[in-house]
């Protein structure tokens, strides 16, 4: 039983090694924090935003709820939207389409910047109401 146990964990790890960049793992000290503006320094902390990470750092933010959303913010293209397909195991793990997730840009003015920086740490951008919103990673 142990080396079934062995072999199922081996065989776990090198499918989430080939899928790096696909899976998402939740990360639970990582904090979301909102200001009204791009120039507005005081920022509120976000209850309920749960944040998960990749091998990349790209980051995927999920609010379950009322008013909930799930957005995905990757380096290569440095544009929030929305995954076309994701499947989570509920408050562990998530796993897009590909390495390059297809996403449905989030609705707003056609002349719409959302100013992201990205870095091993921290990540932030303008959501679509011109707030700042930063995600710090721990």
């Amino acid at each position: 039983m142990k080396k079934l146990l062995l072999l199922a964990f081996l065989i776990l790890m090198g499918l989430i090694l080939l899928n790096r960049q696909r899976v998402f793992m939740r990360d639970p000290l990582a904090s979301v924090y909102r200001s009204a503006g791009p120039e507005d320094s005081s920022a509120a902390k976000q209850a309920g935003v749960q944040v998960y990470i990749n091998y990349s750092n790209d980051v995927l933010l999920v609010k379950e709820g009322p008013g909930g959303y799930t957005l995905l913010v990757q380096h290569w293209n440095l544009a929030p939207g929305t995954p076309v397909e994701l499947k989570c195991i509920h408050w562990m793990a998530c796993l897009t389409d590909s390495a390059h997730a297809s996403l449905l840009p989030v609705q707003a003015a056609a002349n719409y910047d959302p100013q992201v920086l990205m870095s091993d740490r921290e990540g932030t951008f303008l959501d679509t109401k011109g707030g700042r919103v930063r995600v710090q990673l721990r």
